[in-house]
């Protein structure tokens, strides 16, 4: 087991549970401990009895030593319940306080129980947050609603108010568990990924993050997820922040912290979405049985007007209203004459009547084994009429249906945002259909779960390091002229150059080349602004007087011709670790929100990124210096920025005729 990710099994799955200290006060927690079938007894010194829960007087009168502890005394007395469990061999602890109620004593006494827990394996939930909730009963400090279901979504909530919002929205997900995790005094959401990709009734996990305590063990966890083939879902707040290091590269101008998180998330897979509602209807659909395995859609609807609201969102959200097949068009057309010109998605409404079209449409489309998700479209809201509800119940139950007879991904989606009546409710649990409530936040959830696959590997063989240090001369940006000869030591494609001290030698150089050519300023990168790149040069006396008004000491480079101009770049985030960057070059790169992603990549990988650039790389180049780039910062973690800005592509070739490469001595032993 990777040694950055912590057990956390006992706290969500223990066999037995003592709570210390119940009373009125912890009345719910109390609660939900009874309701849950594992065996819990309370502490309590003078009552043998508290809310239904038998209780003895003592850690020294429990009859056996329980698996988890639920601490409810003040901030004065936990320490001694604490390690005395701990001495009788509990390892698994929930302290719902030990926050601001504590004042001043709270930290220390918090700093003291991690580190006895550090020494001895515990694991503790908490401080200062709502515990773990589990439908059918577990140690969590508010109401648990009875629409609070079992299913296959993990959550683990920095916030309790968000967690506590999962166990309020009805019965559309299924949760296995949601953690409140609060501070972490000891387990953080990394630990509860991690038990999510091991276990078996987890599908998909979501994830509340205010932020990240252990950068390489969240990495190491999304990694986890992803080869497991649980798909995460982040919601993130706080990522506004400035940049903690002034940037000297292009790359670190405009990939900053919101930047390097987004990138990290990506590397693996999960999916960033920005509010609440996104990441419910996401998960959802990840957490069903039938998830889709693509993205061609197919669909049913009440409405002409609204499947051309699914179709125009589908393609924004990456999903593909395709054709019908002819044989399929035809099969429609034969049994249903009304469908003069049946389109993808059906309009099924008038065509004949709703008991019969509706489900053969459905079954039709499914046996053509040309979709990936089936969508019944139908306007749900507890507020139709009786006739219309019967009607919609009719759709949902034939969806589900069809979905179990051809084994494709269903989902019910609606126009209406209001809650579902019970009995559509009902349906779609019995055969675990997602219930999608608005169009383009339905396209926008199918899109996400269609689109998703398993990452490739973080670690890479690269062989043997190269040597660079011949060419490290200094701290922070090197001069372009040695930051080339490390990137051109990797293979990454750049102008042919020499260095030269005085004017006298600029003439034979720059014929040597072969004109035109470029004078640049012996120094780093950027130059052009401060009149340090002199283009054009058509002759040995233009080099000359170039070299001359640059002061005697310059590069001479072969110029490029004119074509798109890329970036290509990489800088080493504080937390992440090396973001790399593939966007539109030259001048406008600040302008213009390069793709980003946690590197190194492979040269699968780096391709799918410059496509999303939407650069075209006819050479393959630009995906090839992305996986340079990756190796670099791989091998020498003194390197915190690479710039690679522009990069050249035109007809013949792609050339890189800018570089920059940032040292920083503390980051080598980081």
């Amino acid at each position: 087991m990777n040694e950055l990710l912590r057990p956390v099994n006992t706290l969500i799955d223990p066999a037995s549970s003592v709570i210390i200290g119940p009373s009125i006060r912890s009345a719910a927690v109390v609660r939900n401990m009874l309701m849950s079938t594992i065996p819990v007894v309370g502490v309590h010194p003078s009552k043998s009895d508290v809310l239904g829960l038998s209780c003895v007087p003592s850690i020294a009168d429990l009859p056996t030593t329980p698996e988890l502890a639920v601490v409810m005394v003040g901030h004065e007395r936990v320490e001694a319940a604490v390690y005395e469990l701990m001495d009788r061999g509990t390892r698994a602890f929930f302290f719902p306080g030990l926050g601001s109620e504590a004042g001043a004593d709270g930290p220390l006494i918090a700093a003291r129980i991690r580190e006895r827990a550090a020494a001895n394996g515990s694991m503790i939930i908490g401080q200062n947050c709502m515990g773990i909730a589990k439908p059918g009963g577990s140690p969590w400090i508010g109401s648990i609603s009875d629409s609070f279901v079992t299913g296959h979504v993990g959550i683990s909530s920095q916030s309790g108010s968000i967690a506590e919002a999962f166990t309020t929205i009805g019965p559309r997900v299924g949760f296995r568990f949601i953690a409140s995790t609060g501070s972490e005094l000891n387990r953080d959401v990394s630990d509860f990924m991690n038990f999510s990709a091991d276990d078996p009734e987890t599908r998909a996990v979501g994830i509340f993050i205010e932020t990240i305590r252990r950068p390489d063990a969240f990495i190491a966890a999304l990694e986890k997820c992803a080869q497991a083939g649980k798909p995460v879902v982040a919601l993130k707040v706080g990522k506004s922040g400035v940049a903690k290091r002034i940037a000297l590269a292009h790359t670190g101008a405009v990939v900053g912290s919101n930047q390097a998180f987004s990138a990290t998330l990506k590397r693996f897979s999960a999916i960033e979405v920005e509010d609440f509602p996104e990441m419910v209807e996401t998960l959802e659909v990840l957490g069903k049985k039938r998830r889709p395995r693509g993205v061609r859609i197919s669909g049913v609807s009440e409405s002409g007007g609204e499947c051309g609201l699914m179709a125009d969102r589908a393609e924004n959200n990456g999903l593909v209203f395709s054709t019908l097949p002819q044989e399929t068009a035809t099969k429609l057309n034969k049994e249903f004459p009304n469908y003069l010109h049946p389109q993808n998605p059906l309009d099924a409404w008038g065509i004949d009547v709703p008991e019969v079209v509706f489900p053969r449409s459905m079954q039709i489309l499914a046996e053509s084994k040309a979709y990936d998700v089936l969508v019944a479209q139908v306007d749900i809201s507890r507020f139709r009429g009786d006739d219309e509800q019967v009607w919609c119940e009719m759709v949902v139950e034939s969806l589900g249906k069809t979905a179990e007879q051809f084994d494709i991904s269903p989902a019910v989606v609606s126009v209406h945002s209001v809650d579902a009546p019970q009995a559509i409710l009902d349906i779609c649990t019995k055969y675990e259909l997602p219930l999608l409530r608005g169009i383009n936040s339905a396209m926008a959830a199918l899109g996400r779960a269609g689109n998703w696959k398993k990452a490739a590997t973080l670690n890479q063989d690269f062989g043997a390091p190269i040597e660079i240090s011949q060419f490290v001369t200094r701290t922070g940006a090197l001069p372009e002229f040695e930051s080339a000869e490390i990137l051109e030591l990797y293979k990454v494609p750049i102008a042919s150059r020499k260095r030269v001290t005085s004017s006298d030698q600029a003439g034979p150089v720059a014929a040597a080349l072969g004109f035109p050519v470029v004078v640049k300023s012996d120094g780093p990168a950027h130059k052009s602004a401060s009149g340090g790149v002199i283009l054009n040069i058509k002759s040995e006396a233009e080099a000359i007087a170039a070299v001359e008004k640059l002061g005697g000491v310059a590069f001479i480079a072969a110029q490029i011709p004119q074509g798109v101009e890329a970036l290509v770049g990489m800088v080493r985030d504080e937390e992440f670790g090396p973001i790399l960057a593939v966007g539109h070059g030259g001048v406008t790169v600040e302008s213009k929100k390069p793709v980003t992603m946690l590197g190194p990549v492979d040269l699968a990988t780096a391709q799918e990124m410059v496509a999303e650039s939407g650069l075209d790389d006819a050479h393959g180049v630009l995906a090839k210096t992305l996986v340079s780039l990756g190796r670099i910062a791989h091998e020498h973690p003194e390197i915190v920025e690479i710039d690679v800005n522009p990069m050249i592509i035109y007809d013949k070739a792609t050339i890189a005729v800018d570089a920059l490469v940032v040292i920083d001595s503390e980051s080598e032993n980081k």
